[in-house]
């Protein structure tokens, strides 16, 4: 998770509750992806701490590429 030159970089590995701290905007990202109980609070203080963006989208059956493509699309530089 980095910041500079204005582009924004996440790894796949980082926290669901990192990238979303870091990154409020991305709350409705995901959640539009798939990740529903991204908006509840204790499920963000809780699973968000130890789900990562790969887990979750292995966990949820979401496509890895759909989530690297929309945050693309929304400025992000994704770090394998």
């Amino acid at each position: 998770l980095s910041r500079s030159d204005d582009m924004k970089k996440i790894s796949l590995d980082d926290t669901i509750f990192k990238i979303v701290t870091a990154y409020p905007e991305l709350k409705e990202v995901l959640f539009g992806l798939g990740f529903e109980d991204i908006v509840k609070p204790m499920m963000l203080k809780t699973a968000g701490k130890i789900m990562t963006l790969r887990k979750g989208s292995s966990f949820k059956k979401i496509e890895l590429n759909a989530i690297v493509e929309e945050l693309k699309s929304h400025g992000f530089e994704i770090e394998e």
